[in-house]
């Protein structure tokens, strides 16, 4: 036993000591796609460090890059799809958009228009909410809870709703529409929507996140129909994440600091006229980019006041194409 204890204990400090030499990481993949990122917001800002040591935080030297999953072409992917849009009410169509979009319309109340991809979980609805009597009157606004239970539904009516959502993280915003423009309620009682927002779990302990900052690209939104509440609008698109994946080099906080103040950083949200942003927490995240990709890339994210957001793809620049 005491040799046992000894030996442990020498490997212990040896360990600490002497660390073994962390391996190379594999970039596996090769050099990877550049991030697709919309629009950056576009203003004078500056940035003070306000996180609660007053410092960036220390990151690993590499992060996993995982494959994102692409459907096998479905030679019977329309009919399926017709089936279960007319079961939700939506009898004229399909209208052939695309090689691979179609539209159907709904002949009741609301005129909705439902777009879906047959490649890609893709699917956008509109309708004539911002005029209709029924949802103006708010008479059947849902609870937030009944709003998601509603939201959830029509999404798995469609045979789309992910397995890897978090319930723990679904959003609700409520929202009254005034002067035809919808603005957030101030609460509930003057509330004419409910907005749900789906997103998806951890991986590899890092969050999944979109374009929008702190929203999701999987949003639905619920009013009040002609005889219970209903969807009135959504916008939702979802890339599955594979187990496929491979270690790439990235850079520091700090280096991530310095493009941020470069103005090569992405920046999707700000509000309020306070240019000097306290940014308040820095970490490490997944991108969605709200469109068709092969690969999730992590980006280091800076959050600040006034709802500031902004990314920068953490893979280091010699590994991502030009």
């Amino acid at each position: 036993m005491a040799i046992v204890i000894i030996f442990r204990v020498g490997s212990f400090l040896k360990n600490v000591f002497f660390p073994p030499p962390e391996p190379l990481p594999q970039v596996s993949f090769g050099v990877l796609p550049k991030i697709f990122f919309p629009d950056s917001v576009k203003k004078d800002f500056t940035y003070t460090i306000d996180t609660l040591t007053g410092e960036l935080p220390d990151f690993p030297s590499q992060v996993k890059v995982y494959k994102i999953v692409l459907d096998e072409p479905d030679i019977l992917a329309v009919q399926r799809a017709d089936e279960k849009v007319k079961s939700l009410g939506f009898n004229i169509g399909p209208q052939q958009l695309s090689d691979t979009v179609y539209r159907w319309k709904s002949d009741d109340a609301l005129v909705k228009d439902l777009v879906i991809s047959v490649k890609l979980p893709e699917f956008n609805l509109s309708s004539s909410f911002l005029t209709n009597a029924n949802v103006l009157s708010g008479k059947d606004v849902p609870t937030e809870a009944e709003a998601i239970s509603i939201a959830q539904g029509f999404i798995e009516a469609l045979s789309l709703y992910p397995e890897d959502i978090d319930d723990e993280k679904v959003v609700t915003k409520l929202l009254t529409i005034s002067s035809g423009v919808v603005v957030p309620a101030t609460s509930f009682s003057n509330a004419k929507l409910v907005n749900v927002y789906f997103f998806q779990k951890v991986k590899d302990k890092l969050p999944v996140i979109y374009p929008q900052g702190d929203l999701s690209t999987m949003s639905v939104t619920v009013g009040s129909g002609e005889r219970e509440p209903e969807v009135v609008d959504a916008r939702f698109f979802y890339q599955k994440i594979s187990d496929d994946g491979a270690t790439y080099p990235i850079k520091t906080a700090k280096e991530a600091f310095e493009e941020l103040k470069s103005n090569k950083a992405f920046i999707t949200s700000h509000q309020g006229t306070d240019l000097n942003i306290l940014i308040k927490e820095v970490y490490l995240g997944y991108y969605i980019e709200g469109r068709q990709q092969d690969f999730l890339t992590p980006v280091i994210v800076f959050e600040g006041n006034n709802n500031f957001f902004a990314y920068v793809p953490a893979v280091k620049d010699e590994w991502v194409d030009k």
